[in-house]
């Protein structure tokens, strides 16, 4: 199951707009909205949802369903690691523009950067 809350917050964590994320899940901005706007368990059909949430998870977004974390928990979203988050989202797109996805390892990535 999931909320509409999951939705906007999983976008967010990987710095996508409805834009760029429709066009990932290849789908509508107007969907988009829509299943963002739900408050609570969004009403989808199960391919959709399924799209939603493999989309997500390839590039490094972890659901946490309601009490998986505490009795107490709700429902959220955390991430795997930004910088694979990124990579995976780098390919996606070049997928869904039909370019071949580059091959990354980690001595690829540049160096990160020293605070000064």
């Amino acid at each position: 199951m999931l909320t509409g809350e999951q939705i906007k917050a999983a976008r967010a964590m990987l710095r996508l707009d409805q834009r760029q994320f429709a066009a990932l899940v290849g789908a509508a901005v107007t969907m988009v909205q829509r299943l963002e706007r739900a408050r609570g368990p969004v009403i989808a059909s199960t391919a959709v949802l399924d799209t939603l949430r493999r989309t997500l998870e390839d590039a490094g977004v972890i659901f946490i369903d309601a009490g998986e974390v505490s009795a107490a928990g709700g429902p959220g979203v955390r991430l795997r690691g930004v910088p694979v988050a990124r990579d995976v989202i780098m390919d996606l797109e070049m997928s869904a523009e039909g370019r071949e996805p580059v091959p990354r390892t980690a001595a690829a990535r540049p160096p990160a950067r020293s605070k000064v």
